[in-house]
């Protein structure tokens, strides 16, 4: 199954757009055994400040939907609480700001498709091995956290490690959120 999925990842690429972009990462090597876990799954170490923006993704979410509930039968409270939700915003950015920013890892430029990401690394990882990543876009167009398989892994000559790896386990949402951010950023790279 994992050659049919890696040859699948193979004509994906073929397929969908890929861009450079500065994001900011963080992974680390998992075993075989938790590679096929949801992304989110609480044994694995997710940074606090990813943690905390996909938090405020997951409830803006939910509370959009309800506004959004809410409208068709009382337009008056669904206003008040959209006034709400810009003041909740102005708040978290605020908190972001001050706070999140001083936590964040410098963005580093990575190749990314719907279907596999290809980063510079400080350590070489092993062909077929797996990882837990996580990425977030620096405008905060989305957070996601994936598992893959890494691909190859080359030494480049200033020392760091050309690493590629195909998604093997990316939640359909995490997938839409990625495909609209690599869409946005294409368009603005044209």
């Amino acid at each position: 199954m994992e050659k049919f999925q890696h040859q699948s990842g193979q004509n994906d690429r073929r397929v969908m757009s890929r861009i450079d972009a500065a994001l900011r990462i963080n992974y680390q090597v998992i075993s075989e055994e938790v590679a096929l876990n949801d992304p989110y799954d609480s044994n694995f170490v997710l940074p606090r400040y990813f943690l905390l923006l996909a938090e405020l993704d997951q409830f803006d979410l939910a509370l959009d939907h309800e506004i959004e509930q809410i409208s068709e039968k009382d337009q008056q409270i669904a206003r008040i609480l959209s006034l709400f939700n810009q003041k909740l915003n102005l708040i978290t950015g605020t908190l972001y700001d001050a706070i999140v920013q001083s936590l964040l890892p410098v963005p580093a430029n990575v190749n990314i498709s719907e279907s596999g990401i290809s980063f510079y690394s400080d350590q070489a990882l092993a062909d077929n091995s797996y990882i837990h990543i996580t990425l977030s876009h620096p405008e905060n167009f989305f957070h996601i956290a994936a598992i893959a398989q890494i691909v190859h892994c080359r030494q480049e000559e200033n020392g760091t490690y050309r690493t590629g790896a195909y998604f093997i386990s990316l939640l359909p949402q995490d997938r839409s959120k990625l495909s609209q951010a690599l869409e946005l950023i294409k368009s603005q790279q044209s």
